[in-house]
């Protein structure tokens, strides 16, 4: 009977600890593109290997940020980035009021672009995007 609880608890501490390392993880291979507001696209990037996406100081403005999630990969073709059904964690560093943080959920619709952020810049700050997997 002990063994069996033991083995129950060590079980449960591995399951805590895998989804703890696998959420916030970087994600790699999303597409990011930066609209002006009004006025259309203005830059696209696509995230490193740590999940970063920098566009270097932009004028003062309203802008909007789209995501493309990474869609599934063809037959034989090997691809790092997240699934398109995934679900992420997205930080825009560099706006005016400090940096804002959203959940998005790709998985509803993977083939279309998620809802836009829209925020301000003050012109001073790079603007870097991280997008690691949600929690």
């Amino acid at each position: 009977m002990k063994t069996g609880l033991r083995l129950f608890f060590v079980v449960a501490l591995c399951v805590l600890f895998v989804q703890g390392a696998l959420a916030g993880a970087p994600l790699k291979g999303i597409d990011v593109k930066l609209g002006k507001n009004p006025g259309g696209g203005c830059a696209a990037r696509t995230t490193d290997s740590g999940g970063r996406a920098n566009f270097g100081v932009w004028p003062k403005g309203n802008y909007t940020l789209s995501l493309v999630p990474a869609a599934a990969p063809k037959a034989g073709v090997t691809k790092t980035a997240a699934p398109a059904n995934s679900k992420f964690h997205v930080m825009i560093q560099g706006a005016t009021g400090g940096k804002i943080e959203r959940e998005v959920d790709a998985s509803a619709n993977a083939a279309a672009r998620v809802a836009p952020v829209q925020f301000s810049l003050g012109g001073s700050e790079e603007l870097v995007v991280v997008v690691t997997a949600a929690e």
